[in-house]
């Protein structure tokens, strides 16, 4: 790297004016930036003196500031009250404790990352992110990132308290691997009858996408008369690729195998 400027901007709508001069950076846990390789890059500008790093619960949402450490999240209370311990079970999957004492939620998602369980376990939940690009907005994550937000800043993730049963899969070749693929699930049941349905599915290796045509099929349903069902349906349907950890028909298999897996968890705990 190339690097001629460190800088620690302590507002974000500073951090975002010193953002826009070119080969420029934004660094908060800082894991991804230290694995660039990139020439062009000349101003790391330091995220941290900006704040930004608290866990704010109100009646209808939680609010994650981006500069939270993936750790803060498992050992918050107020998280883990929220769909039945979810986020302690889906996140401690993720890396090391070394990496999840080093990565921050909004570094996670900002590099719209393929392999990001972060990302996959945050868009089964329905959140949003704000984001600044010379305003506040928010949108929903799902569509950030489908998106170009070139320059902008994540400055909060909201994840709206509804109700739901959700699950979190992923497989890699090793603990401390990135996955294969991953995927989350969440269904709204009325009695025993699926009335909602979301899936997601991460690490095809490109970003995590959601699964439209299996969510439709499994609406009006039994989840484990549909299991079988559900599992072949999404081997057709997932997009996928091949890279160096899988080939694109292995990663079709096991979407099929997770959400299986996915769903007979929902169906135990539920």
């Amino acid at each position: 790297m190339n690097v001629k400027e460190y800088l620690k901007p302590t507002t974000i709508e500073e951090a975002y004016e010193i953002g826009q001069m070119p080969g420029s950076i934004y660094v908060s846990g800082g894991l991804m930036v230290a694995q660039l390789k990139v020439s062009r890059i000349e101003h790391l500008i330091d995220l941290k003196s900006t704040g930004l790093a608290g866990i704010e619960d109100s009646k209808k949402e939680i609010k994650i500031e981006a500069n939270t450490k993936i750790s803060s999240l498992l050992f918050n209370d107020t998280v883990s009250h929220i769909y039945d311990h979810f986020f302690q079970d889906s996140l401690k999957e993720i890396g090391s404790v070394q990496i999840r004492n080093m990565a921050t939620v909004g570094g996670s998602i900002a590099f719209k990352l393929g392999w990001s369980d972060i990302t996959t376990i945050f868009m089964t939940v329905d959140s949003d992110v704000e984001i600044y690009d010379g305003s506040f907005k928010r949108i929903p994550l799902e569509k950030y990132v489908s998106e170009k937000h070139r320059g902008s800043i994540i400055t909060a993730l909201y994840i709206p308290k509804k109700n739901g049963l959700v699950a979190f899969e992923k497989f890699s070749r090793s603990i401390f691997d990135i996955a294969t693929l991953n995927l989350g699930l969440k269904f709204v049941l009325d009695e025993d009858f699926v009335k909602e349905a979301k899936i997601i599915v991460g690490s095809r290796p490109m970003i995590s996408e959601r699964i439209p045509e299996v969510e439709n099929f499994l609406i009006g349903k039994k989840p484990m008369d549909a299991l079988d069902d559900a599992g072949k349906l999404i081997e057709k349907t997932v997009k996928v690729g091949t890279d160096i950890r899988a080939s694109a028909d292995y990663r079709k298999a096991l979407a099929g195998a997770l959400l299986k897996k996915a769903m007979r968890r929902i169906y135990d705990e539920g």
